[in-house]
């Protein structure tokens, strides 16, 4: 039994498919540029209907011949990048067990879209799945269960001068988040805010940034921070990847997103829930900078890596 990512291009993506493809027979698939040039070709003149009805499909049959994929394999795809280029024709095409990943928010009309193409449709949020119908499916971190060499950190005295670190687009949270670093540094902390700037960036804040940084400098800077933040945008109640680099690296997390308190890596000593509705309760952010950090065990961290995502597919699929 063979599993193949498609459409998973992000250099955080590439690095957990690395990881997986040294321990169990996993792959990540790239489209020929013939075949993504042929496909653009073919659907950029619409009076071509009759041979794009037949080249399209043809080409996805091609790919996956070329390939070789047999009934027994399993496709992974990436609901950012499923509908773009050949890659649906690959999908209708694919022989064997077809899961689809979302990993941002979507609509009824996505999920009905897409329900015919694929077997399972997992959804990284509950109230999502809930939603929408969806299997829920934790959110793994980029780096190995084995890429981390001791993700459980001993329970100490807090530091002090703490650093505290946000990175991403603006989308709207700039406001929120110089609220938030008035409030944290009122606490003695140091604030590395980068927030990206997009179309929502106005007014500008001293924590505005052009500047985007890859996946590897993000890492580095958690690893330098002692505590990071997390806002997620409204309606998104699954975790983002710095939930999971806080619990990995013993950081302490602040964030808005009320169902962390829900998952088995919570416990108040590590995740600082506030309401972003509500005023700051300067007090009870202050005693929780104060507390130690409580380790996690590593069962419950095992949980929320790409080892345990890959077994559950293989366990899910039926495959062995």
């Amino acid at each position: 039994m063979r599993t193949f990512f498609l459409g998973w291009t992000a250099q955080y993506e590439r690095r957990f498919i690395n990881y997986l493809a040294a321990r169990y027979e996993v792959r990540r698939l790239e489209v020929p540029k013939l075949i993504k040039r042929t496909h653009r070709l073919v659907t950029r003149n619409r009076r071509s209907g009759g041979v794009q009805d037949r080249i399209v499909p043809w080409l996805g049959r091609l790919y996956c011949a070329i390939k070789g994929f047999r009934n027994t394999d399993i496709l992974v795809c990436n609901e950012g990048q499923i509908q773009r280029n050949v890659l649906p024709s690959i999908v209708r095409a694919f022989p064997g067990y077809k899961v689809l990943m979302v990993r941002d928010l979507v609509d009824e009309a996505f999920v009905h879209a897409m329900s015919p193409f694929f077997d399972r449709i997992y959804s990284f949020d509950q109230a999502q799945c809930d939603r929408l119908g969806m299997q829920h499916l934790n959110q793994f971190f980029p780096l190995g269960f084995d890429e981390i060499a001791a993700p459980v950190v001993v329970s100490g005295e807090a530091a002090t001068g703490q650093r505290c670190f946000f990175l991403g687009r603006d989308k709207g949270r700039s406001a929120l988040l110089d609220q938030l670093a008035s409030v944290l540094e009122q606490h003695g902390c140091e604030v590395d805010f980068h927030i990206v700037r997009d179309s929502t960036s106005t007014p500008t804040t001293r924590f505005h940034t052009d500047a985007l940084l890859d996946y590897e400098a993000n890492l580095e800077l958690s690893l330098a921070a002692d505590v990071l933040v997390e806002i997620n945008q409204p309606g998104q109640s699954g975790f983002t990847l710095r939930t999971l680099e806080a619990a990995y690296f013993g950081k302490k997390l602040i964030t808005n997103n009320a169902s962390v308190k829900e998952a088995a890596l919570f416990h108040p000593a590590n995740i600082f829930v506030f309401d972003a509705q509500a005023s700051w309760d300067t007090t009870a952010l202050g005693e929780f900078l104060k507390t130690p950090y409580q380790p996690l065990s590593k069962e419950t961290l095992y949980a929320y890596s790409p080892d345990y995502m890959i077994e559950r597919l293989m366990k899910e699929t039926g495959r062995p």
